[in-house]
């Protein structure tokens, strides 16, 4: 089992507003496919995503 990261995922909207959603996945690519899933927009529009930015950062 993979540990989970907290993930940023920023899309823009067809009125130009930029939205930030933050999920818990394995990798960015899973938070695109989560941020795909729970918003409608991004589902028609995955082009849309501007950034997908890990949140966790290893400090030691």
């Amino acid at each position: 089992m993979k540990s989970h990261k907290r993930y940023t995922v920023r899309h823009r909207e067809s009125s130009s507003r930029r939205v930030e959603s933050c999920y818990y996945a394995g990798d960015a690519y899973e938070a695109r496919i989560l941020a795909m899933e729970v918003v409608p927009f991004i589902k028609a529009h995955p082009h849309s995503i501007e950034e997908i930015r890990c949140e966790d950062t290893e400090q030691g």
